[in-house]
């Protein structure tokens, strides 16, 4: 049985960061996923205008108006957000080094074998959504 006296800081530390982690990571994937594919697609565009009419009750005149907002404020959204990924992608990177650090030789390699999925993973998210 473990007990809490047996738990090293750097167990927790460890769990915490890789938590972050991989926290940060679906996290962004979520967005990108919700935000960017659905809107290229139409999709979150036609479900917020969709949700605006059921609970504002807009008139055609008024959805067109929001429509035309959309559509003028999309290239600042997909500008922002290619902004923030290499800034996102660095803080990512950083934190996986100063993860890897602290993992024992065998750790590592789980550790990279781990990351080399999710980046997998990811890519082929990504092409799937840019089609």
């Amino acid at each position: 049985m473990i007990t809490l006296g047996m738990i090293k800081w750097h167990q927790v530390a460890i769990s915490l960061l890789l938590g972050v982690a991989l926290g940060t990571a679906f996290g962004h994937w979520h967005a990108e996923e919700c935000f960017r594919a659905h809107f290229k697609r139409g999709g979150m565009k036609q479900h917020i205008l969709e949700r605006f009419n059921k609970e504002l009750r807009l008139s055609a005149e008024q959805k067109a108006q929001v429509a035309a907002i959309f559509d003028a404020k999309h290239p600042q959204m997909v500008a922002l957000q290619d902004e923030m990924k290499p800034k996102f992608e660095a803080l990512q990177s950083s934190a996986q080094t100063e993860i890897r650090k602290i993992l024992d030789p065998g750790q590592q390699i789980k550790f990279d074998a781990l990351n080399t999925k999710m980046e997998a993973r990811w890519k082929e998210r990504q092409k799937f959504f840019s089609s």
